[in-house]
This record gives structure tokens, sequence and C-alpha cells, in this order.
């Protein structure tokens, strides 16, 4: 086998579907099988478990039998390896290498996709489009129409304390982005409320807003047509 070859396959297209127990039971089969020429082997993994990691309790204690056991099950239900019986040396098998797995080579490799919280809705211009969709074509604070080509996204509370998601981010009009600052958009509002820019109905369900938007509940669409515009590229401040 080519051993670097299999470290690419196993590490581009097995490891994403694998927990830390199976990939070093794995590994491990295949260091004292096919590494070495060998189609099968027999470990007792009574003993060798010992020498494969250690587990996640107390420090030095390796994986337990019953882990080992349940780890091996689950690598046969995925396909990577065959258990062919047990003998009085422990358990033959056989682990299969990456292009003997049907399906694993021709299919995308598996990238997981961060969750809805981890994206960021500032530097990322489909995700910036989305917030502007989620605002229904109007500023955050005003209430003024915008559209993507007038918009700016706004940090409800400025960096380096607030983030990039979409719990602090709203989409604004450029006037409301200057005279904001990093004032706090409580106080922007009521400054808002104050020069009648604002009614008392819209400063109440403005507040109501802000407190849903920290709260999480002014979710984007992910699934929104505005992942994939004609031209992405609005501005952002």
């Amino acid at each position: 086998m080519d051993a670097a070859q299999f470290l690419m396959q196993f590490e581009d297209r097995m490891a994403p579907h694998l927990d830390t127990y199976e990939q070093v039971i794995y590994l491990y089969v295949v260091r004292h099988s096919r590494l070495v020429g060998q189609d099968e082997v027999v470990i007792g993994f009574k003993s060798a478990r010992a020498a494969m990691a250690f587990g996640v309790g107390k420090a030095g204690t390796p994986m337990s039998e019953g882990v080992c056991y349940e780890k091996l099950r689950s690598l046969e239900k995925k396909g990577y390896v065959q258990l062919l019986g047990t003998e009085q040396g422990g358990t033959r098998l056989k682990a299969l290498l990456p292009p003997e797995i049907p399906g694993l080579l021709t299919g995308k490799a598996s990238t997981p996709s961060p969750s809805l919280e981890e994206r960021d809705f500032f530097e990322i211009a489909e995700h910036r489009l989305l917030i502007l969709e989620r605002e229904g074509g109007r500023c955050f604070y005003c209430l003024r129409s915008i559209d993507a080509n007038n918009y700016v996204i706004e940090h409800a509370v400025a960096r380096p304390n607030g983030g990039n998601g979409y719990r602090n981010v709203v989409a604004a009009c450029r006037q409301c982005n200057n005279r904001k600052g990093s004032t706090p958009a409580e106080d922007f509002l009521r400054t808002l409320y104050r020069e009648k820019l604002l009614s008392a109905d819209e400063f109440e369900g403005r507040i109501s807003h802000l407190e849903r938007l920290r709260a999480g509940e002014l979710r984007p669409s992910m699934a929104s047509k505005a992942l994939n515009p004609p031209d992405a590229d609005a501005p952002a401040g």
C-alpha cells in the first residue's frame, strides 16, 4: 500500500465519519495488517487497547474493553472493517482500505458546515444580504426603506465587545450607521424617538425587536435565494 496516499485518503474521506476511538482502532488494525502486507490480523483487544490511546476519563487510563468492542462493531457497521471471527489469540479481522470501501472515494469529501451560530454575517457578502432580507428591506433603527444598493451592516454592540453573528448585526441606512457609531443600540433608539424620527409605538417595537435579536429569535433564512444573488458584493459598515 502507498502509505502517503492512504493517510491523505483516510484524513480527507474517512476521518470525518469516525469518532476518535474509531479512528484509533482502525489505524491500529491497519498498522498491524495492511501496512505490513497482511490482509487479516488477529488482535487481542483486551491487552491491545492499552497500546492505542488514553481514554477520556482518568489520565493515563486506556479505553475500556467494552468501549473497544463497541467501536469495533461500529466500524463494521460503517463498512470499514470486517470481523471474521474469534480465536484463542483474539479477534480476527480485516481493515478495508479507502479504495475498497464502496462509494468512499467517488463521493464528495465530507466537510461539516458551520452552524448558524458560527457563521459570519458581517464579512461574508451573501450572509450580509440575508440580514437585509431579515429586516424586510428597512433600517433596523429608523425603519427607512433600504435595498442592496444603499444598506450597510451595523453592529448592535460595537466591536470588539460584539461579534459578527446574526444576534449582533443588523441592516441599517447609512445615516443611522454614521450617527450611531459605538452608542448602545437602546440609547440610539431613544435619540431617534426624542427627535421624533420614531413614534412611541415604533420606539417600543424597535426595543422589543432588539431584545428578540439578542435572544436569537431573529434568525436569517439560510435557504434564502439571497445566498446566490447575481451581485452579492453589497457595502458593509
